[in-house]
């Protein structure tokens, strides 16, 4: 099975929210207090976060997917030029999985056990989930199967890294 990592995917004059905002809506991910996040861009699209913000149309395909470790936390962002309100869910997929072989990957990896650099990654082959994240690695993968549903159902602002080109 082919396994790929969901980048956020923003073309000219898509509605984004910058990574200088996405530390906003971690907080919201914690429940904890946050400044008001803005966006910016006119076009719609389903990706709208790097902190996994989608789109109702992207929500609601993710649920009907039925998997219970795939939970939403609705929040609403403002375009940085007019306050215009954007209701937007941010995605947190609760499936870590420990399936990396450490012995065919490159990786830059700290004390911390954090993985801070990929020149070659390569996982187990015993994987029995379409979406998940992997351990001191916070992006999300998905498989093939999951990959075309994704682009069948028309959902905007996805970009799909195999693994075997996935390096950072």
């Amino acid at each position: 099975m082919k396994y790929f990592l969901i980048q956020h995917e923003i073309e000219n004059g898509d509605k984004y929210v910058s990574s200088e905002f996405d530390m906003n809506l971690e907080l919201v991910l914690q429940k904890k207090q946050s400044p008001k996040t803005y966006y910016q861009g006119t076009n719609d699209t389903d990706y709208i976060s790097g902190c996994f913000g989608v789109s109702e149309k992207a929500k609601n395909f993710f649920k009907s997917l039925n998997n219970p470790d795939i939970v939403f936390t609705p929040t609403t962002v403002y375009h940085i030029d007019t306050d215009e309100p954007l209701n937007i869910y941010l995605m947190k997929v609760n499936v870590e999985l420990d399936c990396i072989d450490y012995e065919k990957s490159e990786l830059f990896v700290l004390s911390d056990k954090k993985i801070r650099g990929v020149d070659k990654m390569v996982f187990n082959t015993d994987i029995n989930e379409d979406i998940f994240t992997v351990k001191n690695l916070s992006r999300v993968f998905i498989d093939e199967e999951l990959k075309d549903k994704i682009i069948s159902y028309n959902l905007k602002g996805f970009r799909f890294v195999p693994i075997e080109k996935f390096t950072f």
